[in-house]
């Protein structure tokens, strides 16, 4: 009986080996190929042992079934890694290769030492010869070996199925099915019988399901073929289907043209949820049914043109799938559609310029009330968690909150920077600045990430640097930080480094200025030298396949180039490809006070010391009247003035905050702006009419509306200044005791 099982078992080894070299001869992938030849040399080998006379039979047939034991689950590893669409490096390959063999050599001493096993003998079982061994030291290596080989094609199935979507998610499904049958036949088959091996039989459904896998991966070698020699990097885009209307690839064109594919899992049908994806399924069926389509079908994504052609895919004659052809024609469309609208646009230009500007600024107010309002509500009680929870977990989630939302709010800002500088609305505010300070919160502000990162940050400041300079430090901060922040995002090891120095006096630099120069170095990936003309294009990202998991708007270098074009100066780049980056400026300062800053990081010591002092300001008698109209945003602010010892009045609407201001005097009045029918300003204009407000209440306007010009603009109105969203406990803080501190 057992004899016959593995005779059967051999039987279709054999037969599964032939049907494979036969039907897919011109794809195959060498390690199915060997896989496929192992397996009936180890099933020889079960046989051979159970048929044994004597014990050197015995050892010889166990040589060919240690050949299956030494390379199987080796090879199972490396097809699964295959199908799960990870690449391994040819040294970790041929490690393994070579520790499978000195385990498969080791065997040989079977019989001459104790070295594998320290002894064997035969016995007759159930009419079959059984060997019957004591293992020595190097059968546990052995068995940690095979071990190890499980555990590793299991991590590369949850690894195929959590981080990469191109990977069959069917395939995923069925060796996951096989491996979990091959851990319990080689654990669990022991303990039930140890006459019979069950592994055998796992490797053989192992065969069942690898040929079924290569009927698919036939049809991928197909697509793949037309994907990667034909319209890999050309204009137009690809998408290829089986016949089943399943995903099978696309190129990466078409990736940019529908970038929703890069999330689309293969062997899935597109969801109509998504508009291309409902319209291109629409196309496929009519073309299925008529088996042509109209030269004129086209979709249109994201405002471009895109001119659909579908054919069928062959198999020799058989037809097993469709593929989708992408062609850009937005520049023609444009320009028939711009003939048809040329006369009513010169009347209207003048108009719909003015409009669209218009339109462009009331939109960015919205979008930056709309979005600034929650990531204030979200933030503000995340700080409180922050300050308040003792749970190390909770803590840890709160940081990555804070992170996150602090990453949102970044990218929010570019956008509205770089629209305010598109439009000319950008401007240079020049003032008095503290250069210690201004450093401090450059690399306080990197420093965070960096860690994560397990970066190392350091900088080098010239002690001769003045002290005290004239200039737009804000812009100054915002052009070095979207370079440390770049810097870091396409470093993953090493160091950034942030280095200041003064320069020699030029001629044509007039006495009370200074040349500085700002430099900042890394370790990272590097830029190629055809892209560095395109870095500071918007919305351009470099070398996007392998930076696609970076997050950013492709927008922070352009700012960079346009605020350093504002301020006189211009960015340079020194990169080499895979091994760092330099970017540097020199910029024209003058100088207030020129006492030198000394060593920085003394100064920098006592600089983040203050700013890591606790709340000190405590003033539970002053009164102050909280206006918004969203109740989160109020508890926020409760929460904030509640670590001074303040309970404040809250009003939800204008008409309450009237109605509080007419009973109660306030020495602080934080109105929003944007509230539903009275809004903050109106309100703030009823109160003044209404003669309620006396002439040290202080008017502070909440807002999230961060445009160019809003500060002016309110206190054009009257408001004593100006706080926007998401409120910063410390900035909320430091305004109250401002005006505390005034009073006293």
């Amino acid at each position: 009986m057992i004899l016959t099982y593995y005779n059967i078992l051999f039987a279709f080894s054999i037969l599964f080996l032939l049907f494979l070299s036969v039907r897919w001869q011109l794809r195959i992938n060498i390690d199915f190929a060997v896989f496929f030849i192992i397996v009936p040399l180890d099933l020889l080998g079960y046989i051979r042992v159970a048929q044994a006379q004597t014990v050197n039979e015995a050892i010889l047939a166990n040589e060919f079934i240690y050949i299956g034991g030494a390379y199987l689950q080796l090879f199972a590893f490396l097809i699964v890694c295959d199908l799960c669409k990870i690449t391994l490096k040819p040294t970790l390959r041929v490690s393994m290769f070579g520790l499978s063999t000195a385990i498969f050599l080791s065997t040989l001493t079977i019989g001459h030492n104790g070295f594998f096993y320290k002894f064997v003998s035969i016995e007759e079982r159930n009419g079959v010869t059984v060997l019957l061994k004591q293992y020595g030291p190097m059968h546990t290596v052995f068995y940690l070996m095979i071990v190890g080989y499980m555990v590793a094609t299991i991590w590369a199935l949850i690894y195929g199925h959590l981080k990469k979507p191109e990977a069959s998610i069917r395939n995923l499904y069925i060796l996951s099915i096989c491996m979990a049958i091959a851990v319990f036949s080689f654990f669990g088959g022991r303990a039930i019988t140890r006459d019979v091996e069950f592994t055998p039989a796992a490797y053989v459904l192992a065969e069942i399901a690898f040929l079924f896998i290569a009927h698919r991966a036939r049809l991928y070698n197909i697509t793949g073929d037309i994907a990667e020699n034909v319209l890999v990097n050309g204009a137009d885009g690809l998408i290829c289907f089986d016949i089943k209307k399943e995903l099978l690839v696309a190129n990466e064109t078409a990736r940019k043209i529908i970038p929703e594919l890069r999330a689309a899992h293969a062997d899935h049908v597109l969801p109509d949820q998504i508009i291309p994806f409902a319209e291109i399924n629409k196309l496929i069926a009519q073309f299925e049914k008529n088996e042509h389509i109209s030269s004129e079908s086209m979709i249109i994504v994201d405002g471009n043109y895109y001119r659909v052609i579908i054919e069928y895919i062959k198999d020799g004659k058989k037809n097993v799938g469709y593929y989708v052809v992408l062609r850009d024609i937005t520049e023609r469309q444009k320009y028939l559609e711009s003939i048809e609208k040329l006369n009513i646009k010169i009347q209207e230009s003048a108009d719909a310029a003015i409009a669209a500007d218009n339109a462009k600024s009331a939109f960015l107010a919205q979008m930056s009330h709309e979005i600034r309002t929650p990531i204030n509500a979200v933030l503000g009680m995340n700080e409180m968690i922050l300050r308040e929870c003792a749970d190390k977990n909770i803590l840890k989630y709160a940081s990555a909150i804070d992170s996150s939302g602090h990453t949102l709010l970044f990218l929010i800002n570019s956008i509205l920077d770089f629209s305010k500088i598109e439009d000319g609305k950008m401007d240079i505010v020049n003032g008095n600045y503290d250069v210690t300070n201004l450093i401090a919160n450059l690399l306080n502000t990197a420093k965070t990430n960096a860690t994560d990162k397990n970066l190392e940050l350091n900088s080098n400041i010239d002690e001769n640097l003045p002290s005290v300079l004239y200039g737009d430090d804000v812009r100054i901060n915002q052009v070095i930080s979207n370079l440390l922040s770049n810097a870091v995002k396409y470093t993953d090891k090493g160091s950034i480094t942030l280095t200041i120095n003064a320069l020699p006096k030029a001629p044509d630099c007039p006495d009370d200025e200074i040349d500085i120069r700002y430099e900042v170095a890394d370790t990272g990936i590097g830029i190629k030298p055809e892209d560095i003309s395109r870095m500071f294009e918007s919305f351009e990202r470099l070398d996007v396949y392998r930076n696609r998991y970076v997050e950013g708007t492709g927008l922070g270098m352009t700012i960079v180039y346009r605020l350093l074009e504002m301020m006189g100066s211009k960015i340079n780049v020194e990169s080499t490809y895979g091994k760092g980056s330099v970017f540097w400026f020199v910029l024209r300062q003058k100088v207030v006070v020129r006492t030198p800053i000394g060593n920085y990081k003394e100064k920098a010591a006592t600089v983040e010391l203050r700013s890591k002092k606790n709340i000190t300001l405590y003033a539970p008698n002053t009164r102050i009247l909280v206006v918004d109209d969203n109740s989160l945003n109020i508890k926020v602010a409760r929460n904030y003035l509640k670590l001074c010892g303040i309970v404040p009045d809250e009003a939800m609407t204008g008409l309450e905050a009237l109605e509080l201001v007419h009973q109660k005097t306030y020495d602080i009045i934080f109105l929003d702006h944007m509230m539903p029918g009275m809004d903050g300003i109106e309100t703030f204009h009823r109160m003044k009419e209404d003669n309620v407000l006396p002439d040290d209440t202080v008017v502070i306007v909440f807002t999230a509306n961060a445009l160019e010009g809003s500060r002016e603009m309110y206190l054009n109105e009257g408001f004593d200044d100006y706080i926007a969203k998401p409120v910063e406990l410390n900035a909320m803080v430091r305004m109250v005791e401002k005006y505390v501190n005034q009073k006293s």
